[in-house]
């Protein structure tokens, strides 16, 4: 159970620093992703794609991906993708629930299913640990 746990989120961890590499290389390409737009006033927007949408999504990511490979902190970094994935996923949900039914398209639906499996699959290392902590 334990290789398969770390085998699934370390393919999230690989799909994650993939998101943010992207953000980071083409911030264009980010914010079509997400449904925004940096502001043309204001080229720094651009940057807060880069920074937030790229580098630390990326840096997030690879720090699991580090701790996976050499076998060290990877339950701790597990967790803290999973909770960030999770709570990607209620403040989607939060929104569809206070933000009026305009906010309720395919995307949002889509980009829920797409979070909870993450953090559900950041999860199973952790699941994992706990169902068989080592003696």
């Amino acid at each position: 159970m334990e290789l398969f746990a770390n085998n699934i989120a370390f393919l999230f961890g690989v799909l994650g620093a993939g998101l943010g590499l992207g953000a980071m290389v083409s911030p264009k390409w980010a914010a079509k992703l997400v449904r925004m737009q940096a502001d043309p006033a204001k080229p720094e927007g651009y940057a807060e794609f880069r920074a937030t949408f790229g580098g630390v999504f990326f840096f997030l990511h690879l720090a699991f991906l580090i701790a996976a490979s050499v076998g060290q902190g990877v339950v701790g970094a597990a967790a803290v993708l999973s909770f960030g994935w999770g709570g990607a996923a209620v403040g989607r949900i939060l929104s569809l629930m206070l933000d009026g039914p305009q906010v309720r398209t395919r995307h949002n639906f889509v980009s829920i299913g797409i979070e909870l499996t993450a953090a559900a699959a950041f999860a199973l290392p952790v699941l994992s640990y706990v169902a068989n902590p080592p003696a």
